[in-house]
């Protein structure tokens, strides 16, 4: 098991992770070695006891966390643009609060019909 903590700057999405400053997330070893090492990340390596290592391995795959249109309006712009860096978008093309919800919920969209 992998934790990491964002220790500089505000958000930083990477992976389908999005980390706010100072949040503990447990993280898979690919993003642990990806963000292992960098001046804006603590991450760690912490020993599962032999019970969780079975538990994890039997646990499907999160998936990603669907957003409301009530719930995006609710958050801030850095929160807004790491959801869309998330969904592969880039925040700079989009001009204002509108567009980015407008943008997340149409790609969710898109990737529940995927299945992505």
């Amino acid at each position: 098991m992998y934790t990491a903590v964002l220790i500089k700057g505000k958000t930083y999405a990477v992976m389908g992770h999005v980390f706010l400053v100072n949040q503990v997330k447990d993280v898979e070893k690919k993003v642990f070695q990806y963000l292992d090492g960098s001046e804006f990340f603590n991450c760690k390596e912490v020993k599962a006891p032999v019970d969780d290592i079975v538990k994890e391995e039997e646990e499907p795959a999160q998936e990603a966390k669907i957003y409301t249109e009530t719930e995006l309006k609710g958050m801030n712009k850095t929160e807004q643009e790491a959801i869309i860096i998330d969904l592969g978008g880039d925040p700079s093309q989009l001009k204002d609060k509108s567009e980015r919800i407008a943008f997340i919920l149409e790609h969710q969209q898109q990737q529940e019909k995927t299945g992505e």
